[in-house]
């Protein structure tokens, strides 16, 4: 999500536990549960950084690994109240570095709406040339509950059968420091039967993968 930026330079982060560590509509975590250490940065002219680190287990790994993501960029509210970001990603896989990738990134953000384009020249070290767009949203239920959604398309340049359409829909909830949510994740699988390293998907097409995920963290 698009972070709005106050008057001051703030620092924050959190840790905590996932179900199923979800990225894009796939399991980093081969379906296992996974640890999550993540900071964050937002400076007063507009530069933001940060990044995170999971307990990560792709399909083909036999062990549990670090999954590293930084990311850094300039943002701006607009007299409108709209407010545009651009930046760089990178996603880093210590035990296979063939793996890590980096990406460029811009969006815009308004109260409760958000969306993102992500380019990467070589998505997952696989050499496919790729688009990610997404879109998030949210609304408050109540004092301590709120629902979100989001709804991502991967698409490849260079290779058809790797395109997937995701969706996510939860709900949340806070008290003081800590952090909670459930939400349903949902991918729709590629036709016929494929093995990488996210593992093996089979399937028709239009057939579409439901997973629940729940996450607890404490900010701090």
């Amino acid at each position: 999500m698009l972070l709005a930026h106050d008057a001051r330079a703030q620092l924050s982060g959190s840790a905590g536990l996932v179900s199923n560590y979800m990225y894009r509509g796939i399991s980093l975590s081969d379906d296992k549960p996974a640890a999550r250490l993540a900071l964050n940065y937002d400076g007063t002219t507009g530069w933001f950084a940060g990044g995170q680190v999971v307990t990560g287990q792709l399909a083909v790994e036999t062990h549990r690994s670090a999954q590293w993501t930084g990311y850094a960029g300039y943002a701006q509210r607009l007299p409108s109240g709209v407010s545009w970001e651009t930046g760089v990603s990178a996603y880093a896989f210590p035990n296979n570095s063939s793996w890590s990738f980096r990406e460029l990134f811009v969006g815009l953000a308004g109260d409760s709406l958000s969306g993102r384009l992500h380019y990467s020249p070589d998505y997952l070290g696989v050499g496919e040339r790729s688009l990610y767009g997404e879109l998030n949203g949210g609304w408050v239920l109540g004092p301590r509950v709120q629902a979100f959604w989001h709804g991502g398309y991967y698409y490849s340049l260079d290779n058809a059968q790797s395109n997937r359409v995701e969706a996510r829909l939860g709900l949340a909830s806070a008290y003081k420091e800590w952090r909670a949510q459930v939400s349903l994740d949902m991918v729709r699988l590629r036709g016929g039967t494929t093995t990488d390293i996210y593992g093996k998907t089979t399937g028709s097409r239009g057939d579409v993968r439901h997973v629940v995920v729940l996450t607890v963290a404490r900010a701090f």
